[in-house]
């Protein structure tokens, strides 16, 4: 059997089995022995997988440096620069990718995060109404938007983008749960404690909800029993 083919159905199976490590020394002896782009990407993503994030950066470093407009590679490259916290080279390469590549409209999430993390939270928003509108039919970008306008403290926006999202699919006890946050903010006590309620009704073992049902409780403004465990 072919040397290298063999090495190559080796990789496959020991990701699959989830022997990551394996398949990393598998992927390295084959790069040894030939120059495979593809390969390359994978053992970035690899490296991405087991927690070595720099090894990682070097991995899809080495690609965009021989292929620079290889626009997945340096997709892959951003996530690691945003796991290793460098956050300026991150927004760098999804702005770049977002002018070269728009069809990668994810690169605006992760661009957000990114914002988000650095304290950006305008320009956060910025790059979520951008997600939002390239992908419409999907709730992510009202997601991200909400909790983007929720730390600005424009929580009537947070709210709406909240809803829209509960449209669709009213038992998503994240959603309840910063739709209660978002109440909280403007002193509606009686919407967010309705809100929390449902959160722990759909997750029972949602503390924080629980630890804000019974601060609101114990303003003795509200007479409500907070639903047991």
């Amino acid at each position: 059997m072919n040397v290298l083919s063999d090495l190559y159905k080796k990789a496959a199976t020991y990701e699959l089995q989830g022997h990551i490590s394996l398949a990393i020394e598998t992927i390295e002896e084959i790069l040894q022995r030939e120059t495979d782009t593809m390969m390359q990407v994978k053992l970035g993503e690899l490296y991405y997988v087991s927690g070595d994030i720099q090894k990682s950066i070097d991995e899809f470093e080495k690609v965009v440096k021989a292929h620079p407009d290889y626009t997945f590679a340096l997709y892959r490259l951003g996530i690691s620069y945003f796991r290793a916290t460098k956050f300026t080279k991150a927004i760098q390469l999804f702005k770049h990718i977002n002018e070269v590549a728009p069809e990668l409209y994810m690169a605006y999430y992760w661009e957000g995060l990114c914002y988000y993390h650095t304290g950006e939270i305008d320009k956060a928003i910025e790059s979520y109404t951008h997600l939002q509108k390239k992908s419409p039919s999907g709730t992510l970008g009202f997601y991200q938007l909400s909790v983007a306008y929720k730390a600005a403290g424009e929580y009537l926006k947070a709210i709406d983008c909240l809803k829209r999202i509960l449209e669709e699919n009213p038992k998503l006890s994240s959603v309840h749960y910063h739709l209660g946050r978002s109440y909280l903010g403007l002193s509606d006590h009686e919407n967010a404690i309705r809100e929390f309620k449902i959160v722990i009704e759909l997750d029972p073992k949602h503390n924080d909800a629980r630890r804000r049902l019974t601060e609101l409780q114990e303003d003795n403004l509200y007479t409500f029993e907070v639903p047991p465990l």
